[in-house]
């Protein structure tokens, strides 16, 4: 089976630099199709008949959006019993909640579900997303090794409206912006005067289509995108989480916040999620702090590994 990786901060991947030119830019040879992807997530879900809500394909593609885009990785993901596959997925957001606690603990409400023991059906029914996410090429733009191809468009926003009934949509004044259109929005709003570093809020985020645009716009001016302070806040929980998960994908950097909030009812909600990053940053210190004295507990336990000649002599007295 080939090697599944998961993007982190440790590894250097590409953090955009100034810009050679939007010629070059993977939008301009063509972009995956997010609208198409949507449908055909929606068709394999609903396919499936599955009572558990939207929440579970939204939250697979999340997930999916977290690999790297490594040759042999759809063949190692395809090859996968389904149960195997859902645990691989649950594996993800833990390796997520090592490297930035913040996010992946936001991104919750797309990844809980995993914690369950899936039946068949369940399990099944994940795969199906899985491949139908795979097969229109929803890696070539998430699990890109730039940081700035994985700017080029939010399939998250996509996947969420189209699963979505129109009913709910129009309840919640929720519909996709268009990738081109935040960035014309972005460009209009930024301009080319950026500074070497900010902060950004967008009270009313969606997905964080806008903020997308504003980090690939800061990175095409040469700025460092890890630096700026970037606040994204929705009344919707599935929309603010996929503002927490594409914050990963996009590299967004240690500087994120992420809300859950009616802004009219609740002005102060950066606040609020200033103080909630500090308590899940502490109790990711505390819960680090027991795993590495349990390890060195287990390894006093264990005693001093044998020497060879120690092990030779054993290895003698057992013949």
């Amino acid at each position: 089976m080939g090697q599944i990786s998961i993007f982190g901060p440790a590894m250097n991947l590409g953090q955009a630099g100034p810009s050679q030119g939007r010629a070059d830019s993977p939008a301009q040879r063509g972009r995956v199709g997010v609208r198409d992807l949507a449908e055909r997530v929606s068709r394999a879900w609903h396919a499936e008949h599955m009572p558990d809500g939207i929440r579970v394909p939204v939250g697979v593609v999340a997930s999916l959006a977290q690999l790297a885009d490594i040759p042999g990785t759809g063949t190692a993901l395809g090859a996968l019993a389904p149960g195997t596959l859902w645990r691989l997925l649950e594996r993800v957001w833990a390796v997520r909640w090592i490297e930035q606690p913040e996010l992946a603990a936001w991104a919750a409400p797309l990844h809980d579900w995993l914690t369950i023991q899936p039946s068949p059906e369940q399990a099944r029914s994940v795969a199906a997303v899985t491949y139908a996410a795979l097969d229109a090429g929803l890696l070539r733009l998430t699990g890109a090794q730039d940081a700035q191809v994985r700017r080029e468009d939010g399939p998250l926003g996509a996947v969420l409206t189209t699963l979505r009934s129109k009913g709910a949509r129009q309840a919640n004044a929720e519909e996709h912006t268009p990738s081109e259109v935040s960035e014309l929005l972005a460009r209009m709003t930024l301009g080319r005067d950026l500074s070497t570093s900010g902060s950004l809020c967008e009270p009313t985020a969606g997905t964080g289509g806008l903020i997308r645009a504003a980090a690939s716009e800061a990175a095409w001016a040469g700025r460092d995108v890890r630096a700026f302070e970037w606040a994204m806040n929705d009344v919707d929980p599935l929309a603010a989480a996929s503002c927490a998960s594409n914050a990963l994908t996009w590299d967004l950097g240690p500087n994120v916040l992420v809300g859950c909030a009616d802004v009219l009812l609740t002005p102060d909600w950066a606040s609020t999620a200033r103080k909630e990053r500090a308590q899940i940053r502490a109790r990711h210190a505390r819960e680090v702090a027991d795993a590495r004295a349990l390890a060195g507990l287990r390894r006093l336990m264990a005693g001093p590994a044998p020497t060879a000649r120690q092990a030779i002599t054993s290895s003698d007295k057992g013949d």
